[in-house]
């Protein structure tokens, strides 16, 4: 399951903050793509009020999200003389707040395909998951913060709770740790920060599949 994301983020002087985003998921078997998931993000936020001791964010995204399906068993069973199974798209939209304050208190609430996006047409129209998480963070001192939160799919009773810390452990490095219920997982990372670059490396578990490896890297100018 190889997975992918660019990101850039920008100010606009006075009128808050815009970014654009792709991301790529591609489900493989050996050497046969399955199916390949890409998405392009538009995205935008600004500060509904901020002063000394308290602010409140607001932000948006838009999502184009196209699934290209491989191609189906055929006659074989192994898709060497299968069909093309086709292309699907949609447009998906996501909220969400966030409030911070004394720089000790955070909360934030995010929904996700708030306007109901689907894929397909008739009978084989879905629509995409609609999920709401809703977390609060702490930080006791500047350099430790503390999180949970809780995500549902809406429509589902089923809830997932996580948690994390991070702790920073100078100027240069960054330590994380982080566990989930339902499904049980549990992650460990590291960031490591130069002038104006990051690098962080993390790992997840699940309960079937292999450890998740992650990697990634900021540049700030």
């Amino acid at each position: 399951l190889p997975s992918y994301y660019f990101s850039l983020n920008t100010p606009i002087s006075g009128f808050g903050n815009i970014s654009f985003g792709f991301q790529q998921l591609k489900t493989k078997n050996g050497s046969t793509t399955l199916s390949d998931e890409q998405t392009i993000k538009i995205g935008y936020g600004f500060n509904l009020q901020k002063d000394k001791n308290s602010q409140l964010s607001f932000g948006g995204v838009a999502n184009y999200v196209q699934w290209d399906l491989g191609e189906s068993a055929g006659a074989s069973g192994d898709g060497s003389d299968g069909l093309i199974l086709g292309r699907l798209n949609t447009i998906t939209m996501d909220i969400g707040f966030i409030a911070s304050l004394r720089d000790k208190y955070r909360c934030g609430v995010y929904i996700k395909n708030i306007n109901s996006g689907a894929i397909g047409t008739g009978i084989t129209r879905t629509i995409l998951p609609r999920r709401l998480n809703a977390g609060v963070t702490y930080l006791p001192i500047s350099s430790l913060s503390t999180s949970i939160s809780l995500e549902r799919l809406l429509g589902d009773d089923d809830v997932q709770i996580k948690g994390g810390v991070q702790y920073s452990l100078n100027s240069m490095i960054d330590l994380m740790m982080g566990a989930q219920a339902n499904p049980n997982r549990f992650g460990i990372g590291a960031k490591f920060k130069l002038i104006d670059q990051a690098i962080s490396y993390g790992m997840l578990t699940h309960p079937v599949l292999p450890i998740t490896h992650q990697l990634s890297l900021g540049l700030s100018f």
